[in-house]
């Protein structure tokens, strides 16, 4: 990660200086994370491993962005046709990034976009040494990032060298966005604007055709045979006739040709029966998502479930894999194990994708830490969500609700009975904004918003069912989180999940949660300077505590130790964190995974770590100021896994070592390597691994 690679950079300097520069980076990150971490992203998609030849497309496009007198170019087709396949690979052309260089921006807008935010991404990267403004409005934003790419340009003699060129990429632009907030005139400045509709407003359009016979066939094979032969009993003219029902679109290919790979020659034909019965897919929107739900037909209830659960989310944003297990478990009752496989058959489908992958055996995925872990889907295979459940409705009675503020009334009925609701809110959350909506039957509640202020709403007073509650700020800031009283009334709560929220203390609300298992803190800070998480000792069933991201923790409570259920502790990405608490050994009975990765400022750990009799997964990773494991390390019977890669300054083992006769596996730097294959010797069964040192920012973009 980013703070490893700056580490090693400075062991060319005195200790004081490089304490220096590492302090003024931790101090970069901070700010950078502020601004990033929930901002629209700016990153180019990869090509898929299997695309069809996007040549010739992507040189008539060029011809269109290389006229002098062109700035902006549209790009149209239907949901699915590949629109932003090409517009990655357009990014990606040598002679594109040749005329542009580092100046290529692509971003997402999606349906129900957060404008200022976007603005505020884009004036960022484009200006990038100018100090970053606080924004009043959108007009606001627009005119002085105008005003900025007008300044850059050459007025008189005195500046002759002309500004450098920048291509912005505004991908899945709906007919109802703001799109004149997002286009900008400057000289060698040039806009892409990919849309399912005509776009107004631009210079010269492009609509994207669909496939030909030859590449979607190519296609459908791929997904539904891999690089193997069509297998016996399932005819050429068959795959041919199911390929020709997809017309072309890739999406459908690729969905519809993955939900048969290895299905029976009975499922082939009644595919290919209900394709040829359905309206063509080139009609409307409805009659794509009709075929694409042949996919689904194979899908068991849970999986079923799990997949309508997606339509609960905003489009094109990235999903933690955490909230979503959170959901399969609290509420559908799928045990964890089962959650992770519905997952990965899921993504088998291509019904997702994840990021930041890891192999379906790691131990991260045992001891259910998924930190890193996310989830992207298209957004027509989250239409297909949406549309689905609600199919699934019947009469009043709405298993999941996804609602705006100006959607509320029009709801109120199917209210009453949701089990799942998710809000999403671009305006204000003040508290008058609640005063008319009630979920008495809601088991889950996703609130997502992007504004200044999050007070909590009143009807989770009436949500004494409540399983599951996940509070999501979009902003580009942190907010200050209010009316936490409300949790009184949560008794039933078992999953708490909060990200980018300035927290009171909360020991002084999740008292009130008796219930409550997990707790997830991410991109929190505390209102009083530091993040306070003293939890009460009264939760006697709390199993897990993850807390990601959140820059201002200096130590954990010694009270955390008194929770005699608690299995799971993950602390990550907390460069201020500087010690542990000394009677760890109180959790010797329970403690089955402790996760300290890239907690740059903790020394030591404790003595006390060598009590936790049942420790099975350790996790010390970029802790770069480790130096020594307690001499004692070895008492640690159960430890089974050990991850200790780019620890730079831990360089020797304790004679201890040896006694860890549990140990499986290993990862661990080169000057370790030596003292890890001595305690192989007597660890016959361990797996040794050596670490490679990685620089990368792309965890910014997450």
């Amino acid at each position: 990660m980013f703070l490893a690679g700056v580490s090693a950079a400075t062991k060319a300097f005195t200790g004081a200086v490089a304490g220096e520069i590492l302090s003024s980076i931790k101090e970069m990150v901070a700010v950078v994370m502020e601004s990033s971490s929930s901002s629209p992203s700016l990153h180019i998609p990869e090509l898929p491993k299997k695309p069809v030849d996007l040549d010739d497309r992507v040189e008539e496009l060029k011809k269109k962005l290389f006229k002098e007198n062109i700035s902006k170019v549209g790009i149209s087709a239907m949901g699915g046709s590949g629109k932003t396949i090409l517009a990655a690979a357009l990014c990606k052309d040598p002679q594109v990034i040749e005329h542009f260089g580092n100046n290529i921006i692509f971003q997402t807008v999606s349906q129900s976009p957060n404008i200022l935010g976007i603005l505020e991404s884009m004036w960022e990267r484009i200006t990038e040494e100018e100090p970053d403004p606080e924004f009043h409005s959108i007009e606001d934003a627009h005119t002085r990032l105008q005003q900025w790419l007008y300044n850059r340009q050459p007025r008189n003699w005195f500046r002759m060298k002309k500004p450098e060129n920048i291509l912005v990429v505004l991908d899945d632009v709906w007919p109802e966005v703001n799109l004149r907030a997002l286009l900008f005139e400057a000289e060698g400045y040039k806009t892409v604007v990919m849309s399912r509709h005509s776009v107004e407003g631009v210079d010269d359009a492009y609509e994207l055709p669909l496939l030909g016979e030859e590449d979607a066939l190519s296609l459908f094979r791929f997904w539904a045979f891999g690089e193997q032969c069509i297998p016996d009993g399932i005819s050429d003219t068959l795959v041919k006739q199911v390929a020709a029902e997809c017309q072309g679109l890739p999406l459908a290919l690729e969905v519809i040709g993955c939900s048969l790979m290895n299905e029976p020659l009975e499922y082939w034909e009644w595919t290919h029966s209900k394709l040829s019965q359905g309206e063509p897919i080139s009609k409307n929107h409805e009659a794509l998502l009709k075929h694409l739900a042949m996919s689904t037909e194979r899908l068991d209830n849970d999986m079923k479930k799990c997949f309508l659960d997606l339509g609960l989310f905003l489009d094109k944003n990235q999903i933690s894999v955490a909230v979503l297990l959170d959901i399969w478990t609290y509420v559908h009752n799928i045990k964890p194990i089962r959650a992770y496989k519905i997952l990965r058959e899921l993504e088998n489908r291509k019904l997702l994708n994840l990021i930041n992958d890891l192999p379906g055996d790691h131990p991260y995925t045992y001891y259910g830490s998924n930190t890193e872990l996310c989830i992207v889907q298209h957004d027509v295979l989250r239409s297909l969500a949406i549309y689905l459940a609600a199919n699934e409705q019947t009469g009043n009675i709405c298993k999941r609700l996804r609602l705006f503020p100006n959607s509320w009334k029009a709801h109120s009925d199917e209210n009453i009975n949701a089990e799942i609701v998710s809000i999403h809110n671009t305006g204000s959350m003040n508290e008058k904004l609640w005063s008319e909506v009630e979920f008495p039957e809601a088991r889950a509640l996703v609130l997502i918003f992007s504004e200044n202020e999050c007070f909590l709403p009143a009807f989770l007073q009436t949500m004494s069912k409540l399983k599951v509650l996940i509070i999501i700020n979009q902003n580009s800031i942190t907010t200050k989180l209010e009316g936490m009283l409300a949790f009184k009334s949560l008794a039933q709560l078992r999953s708490l999940r909060l990200e980018k929220l300035i927290v009171p203390p909360l020991g002084d609300y999740i008292q009130y949660l008796k219930k409550l298992q997990k707790l997830s803190l991410s991109l929190c800070k505390g209102d009083k300077g530091s993040l306070d998480i003293e939890v009460c000792s009264k939760l006697i069933g709390l199993v897990e505590i993850s807390i990601d991201h959140c820059l201002d923790i200096k130590e954990l409570p010694a009270n955390v130790c008194n929770l005699p259920s608690l299995e799971r502790l993950t602390i990550t990405n907390c460069h201020d964190l500087q010690k542990l608490p000394d009677n760890l050994q109180e959790l010797a009975g329970s403690l089955k995974m402790l996760m300290l990765a890239a907690c740059p400022a903790l020394k030591e750990l404790p003595a006390s770590i060598c009590d936790l009799n049942k420790l099975e997964f350790l996790d010390i990773s970029q802790c770069q100021c480790i130096q020594t494991l307690p001499h004692e390390f070895g008492k640690l019977q159960g430890l089974k896994y050990l991850y200790m890669r780019e620890c730079q300054k831990l360089r020797s083992l304790p004679n201890t070592a040896t006694g860890l006769r549990s140990l499986k596996f290993v990862i661990c730097d080169k000057q370790l390597k030596t003292q890890w294959s001595g305690v192989k010797q007597s660890i016959p069964n361990l797996s040794l691994d050596i670490a490679e040192v990685k620089f990368s920012l792309g965890w910014l973009d997450r």
